[in-house]
Order: structure tokens, then C-alpha cells, then sequence
């Protein structure tokens, strides 16, 4: 759950990023501070109550809390608001600092494939170089068949 200020925002702005936001798996409403405080009380998302001043817009998140922060990061970012607030990921509060860094990490599919190179490198060049060892065993044995054969020839 994200805690952010998008004043000044068009109809037409809002409604755009409530769109990025769905594609992104997030949803985000104007919540009054004093119903969101009733709501998070005795939660993992107690914590935002300390910052709930001023208008505030929610974002909730589904399986992948990083899409809708790096939406609501670039999104305020083009349009001149402020950052993120506050935020609440896996239980924990995380400042506006914490969560700038957090909307920088690359998209997980793009982790896992550079974990899965991580690993994968070393594993290919074992491959090449075993491959060039089995190679230069195969070339010596011909060799010595060939030499074997013609000095049986001769």
C-alpha cells in the first residue's frame, strides 16, 4: 500500500494514472485520513497513520508491489508532484527515499533472467572448455591412428 499527494491533478491526469495503476496490478482511491486511520489500525499497514496528513491518495497492490511504485514514481515525476509519501510493503514502512530506490529495481522477469545468466555463464564455459579438451583428445587419437595406419602401410 502506497500513501501519496496528487493535488492539482485534471479529471482527465487522475483518470489516467487510476489506468496505469489497473494495468500495473494497483488500484488507488482518495481515501479521508480519518476513515484510513480507522482502517489500518491493528493491520501491517498500521504504520502509515503517523503520515496521514493533507489530502492522500492509496494505491493498493496485488502480487507485485514494484509495478504500481514505479507507475506512481514516474507518473509524478512527468507531472511535477511530489514523491511517493509513504509505503508499506511485506509489513514494513519504507520513507520516501527507500521507496525512490525501490521504483529503480528492474521489473522481475529482467531479475530472473539475469539470475538465471548469473549462473548460466560459468556453466557455458565449462561446456566450451570441456567441449576443447574432448576435441583435442579426438584430434590426438586420430592423429595416432592416421600415423599408426601409415607406418603399417609403409
Amino acid at each position: 500500500m502506497y500513501l501519496t499527494v496528487f493535488q492539482g491533478l485534471t479529471v482527465a491526469e487522475a483518470n489516467d494514472l487510476r489506468g496505469l495503476l489497473l494495468e500495473a496490478g494497483g488500484r488507488m482511491q482518495v481515501v479521508k485520513n480519518r476513515l484510513l486511520r480507522i482502517a489500518v489500525t491493528g493491520t501491517p499497514f498500521e504504520p502509515l497513520a503517523e503520515v496521514l496528513t493533507g489530502p492522500n491518495a492509496v494505491t493498493y497492490c496485488g502480487e507485485d508491489p514494484l509495478e504500481p511504485l514505479k507507475v506512481l514514481t514516474k507518473f509524478a515525476s512527468d507531472h511535477g508532484q511530489p514523491p511517493v509519501k509513504a509505503g508499506v510493503v511485506d509489513g514494513r514502512m519504507l520513507t520516501p527515499s527507500e521507496l525512490e530506490r525501490l521504483a529503480k529495481v528492474p521489473p522481475r522477469k529482467q531479475l530472473m533472467a539475469e539470475v538465471v545468466g548469473a549462473f548460466a555463464g560459468p556453466v557455458n564455459g565449462l561446456v566450451h572448455v570441456l567441449g576443447g579438451l574432448v576435441s583435442d583428445l579426438v584430434f590426438t587419437l586420430q592423429a595416432i591412428v592416421d600415423e599408426k595406419g601409415g607406418a603399417e602401410a609403409a
